[in-house]
């Protein structure tokens, strides 16, 4: 009487599975290995500095070094081939021989 035969009971649909998902691989964002390179340049830059700077030329250097550690991110994850200018000159310094 109520029972249904077991032809017509529907099949469980597989989950949709999402595009986005917490595995995205971390060249397209800022992750852990991008802060290490800015956070070595700027301790870098502070142990090679001399030790009688004023408070303005520790911010010089500091806001340097972190511009370069930022740079340094911005050249490996974009493929030195496509940062244009920048990565012609530091293949040519680098096939010069220096």
């Amino acid at each position: 009487m109520g029972a249904e035969p077991l032809a017509a009971v529907p099949a469980a649909a597989p989950a949709p599975v999402s595009h986005r998902s917490d595995t995205t691989p971390a060249h397209g964002r800022f992750a852990m290995p991008h802060a290490l390179v800015i956070t070595t340049c700027i301790v870098t830059a502070a142990v090679l500095a001399p030790r009688e700077m004023t408070v303005a030329e520790v911010l010089v250097l500091i806001a340097g070094a972190g511009g370069t550690g930022a740079a340094v991110v911005v050249a490996v994850t974009t493929g030195i081939r496509r940062v244009g200018r920048i990565g012609r000159f530091v293949r040519a310094y680098l096939t010069a021989g220096n």
